[in-house]
C-alpha cells in the first residue's frame, strides 16, 4: 500500500449546515469547522479539494422536505461535487498527485473510498448516509473541470432531457430557457446536433453573444431587455416544437404560449423560484394551451436514466473531443467560506456556464 505524505498533517476547513436557510442562503446559515484530516486506511485516499461545483438544486438540499435526494442533515458538511488531487493514498494503484472526482462537499480535504470507473458525482447524493464519498479518477485527455459540467451530471441531464425526452427532429424549432447556464447551453447544442433550429433565452448581451458565436445557437432572446413572449412569436411563427425549461414561472408561461401543435415541454428546473421553502412558485396561467394544442409535458431527474449513463458519457466525450460540444466554466477563486456567495451567483443570473469555486490550484 502507498501512504505517501500521510504523516504530513492536513487541516481540513469545512462548512457545516448550521440551520435551514430562509429565502437566500447566507454564510450565517453555516458553521466553519477546522480539524485535522484523518489518515486514509487501505482502500481510501485523502483528497485536497481543488474545485467545487454548484447547481441550483443544492439550495433545495438545504430545505427539510421530500425531494429526489434527502436533505443535508444539520451539522453535516454541505454536499457538493468536486475535483481534487490525492495527497495521501492507501491504494497501491493510486499515486499521490492523481486527480480524482467525487462528492467531496464544501471542504478543503476529504477522505474517500477509491473505486475505478465513472459517475461518482451521483453516489453520495443517492446515499448520503455513506461514511465516505467515492473518489474516481478524472479521465485522461480532458480538462479536469469538464467532469463537473459537460461530462458530469450537467451534461447527462442535458443529454437525457433533450435527446431522450425532447427528441428533436431535423427541422424542429427548439427553445431552451436558462440557455447560458451549464445545462441549458449543452442542451441547446445537442438540439443543434439533432438538426434543429435553436432559440435560447438568457439575460444580457455577453451571454447572448457567447450563445450565438461560440455555442452556435440560432437566436437568443434577452429576457432582461425584450418581451419574451412577443419575441418568441416573431422567431417561431408556427410555434416551438420542443421547449426545454430550466426556469419555470413567467418564462415557462411564455414558452407554453408559443408551443406548437403536438409540441413537447421538458421540465428540467425552476431556478426562478430560488428553491427556498418560503418561495411561492408562479404557476403558469395558460396551462389550457397544453390541452388545446395536444402537447406533452415531461418532468424528470437524471437518475431516471442511470442504466444508460455509460453510453451517454461516451457519446458526450466524443462530441467534446471532436469539437461538436463546447462549454464554459465560470470559475471564482476563493476560500471555502466563499461557497455560499458562489452558489448564490446562480440565482442572481451572474454565471455563464458551470459555476465553480477554485479553492487552490493543482500541484505543478
Amino acid at each position: 500500500m502507498r501512504y505517501s505524505d500521510v504523516m504530513t498533517p492536513h487541516l481540513n476547513r469545512r462548512l457545516l449546515l448550521g440551520r435551514r436557510p430562509t429565502w437566500t442562503a447566507t454564510l450565517d446559515d453555516f458553521v466553519l469547522d477546522e480539524l485535522p484530516s484523518p489518515s486514509p486506511v487501505e482502500g481510501e485516499v485523502l483528497v485536497r479539494v481543488l474545485w467545487v461545483a454548484f447547481d441550483p438544486a443544492m439550495r433545495g438540499w438545504m430545505n427539510d422536505g421530500p425531494s429526489y435526494a434527502p436533505p443535508v442533515p444539520l451539522g453535516a458538511v454541505m454536499r457538493g461535487h468536486g475535483v481534487g488531487e490525492v495527497v495521501a493514498s492507501g491504494v497501491d494503484s493510486v499515486a499521490v498527485g492523481t486527480l480524482v472526482t467525487g462528492n467531496f462537499g464544501w471542504q478543503t480535504h476529504a477522505v474517500a473510498r477509491f473505486e475505478e470507473g465513472t459517475h461518482s458525482h451521483l453516489e453520495h447524493v443517492s446515499d448520503p448516509s455513506a461514511s465516505r464519498p467515492v473518489a474516481r479518477r478524472v479521465p485522461d485527455g480532458v480538462p479536469p473541470t469538464s467532469v463537473l459540467g459537460v461530462l458530469g451530471t450537467t451534461g447527462l441531464t442535458a443529454y437525457f432531457g433533450m435527446l431522450e425526452l425532447g427528441a428533436p427532429r431535423p427541422g424542429d424549432v427548439v427553445l431552451v430557457s436558462g440557455a447560458a447556464g451549464a445545462t441549458g447551453s449543452v442542451a441547446g447544442q445537442l438540439a443543434k446536433l439533432a438538426g434543429a433550429t435553436v432559440i435560447g433565452i438568457a439575460g444580457g448581451a455577453e451571454k447572448g453573444t457567447w450563445l450565438k458565436e461560440v455555442a452556435g445557437f440560432d437566436h437568443v432572446v434577452d429576457y432582461k431587455s425584450e418581451d419574451v413572449g412577443a419575441r418568441l412569436a416573431e422567431l417561431a411563427p408556427t410555434g416551438v416544437d420542443v421547449f426545454f425549461d430550466n426556469v419555470a414561472g413567467k418564462v415557462l408561461e411564455a414558452g407554453i404560449s408559443n408551443i406548437a401543435q403536438r409540441g413537447t415541454v421538458v421540465l428540467c428546473g425552476g431556478i426562478s423560484s430560488g428553491y427556498s421553502d418560503e418561495a411561492v412558485a408562479y404557476g403558469p396561467t395558460n396551462l389550457s394551451t397544453i390541452t388545446v394544442r395536444s402537447c406533452t409535458v415531461k418532468g424528470f431527474i437524471v437518475t431516471d436514466f442511470a442504466d444508460q449513463f455509460d453510453e451517454a458519457t461516451q457519446r458526450l466525450s466524443r462530441w467534446v473531443q471532436d469539437g461538436s460540444l463546447v462549454w464554459a466554466d465560470d470559475i471564482v477563486e476563493g476560500e471555502v467560506t466563499d461557497a455560499v456567495a458562489t452558489m448564490n451567483r446562480l440565482f442572481d443570473g451572474k454565471n455563464l456556464g458551470k459555476q465553480i469555486l477554485q479553492l487552490s490550484p493543482p500541484s505543478a
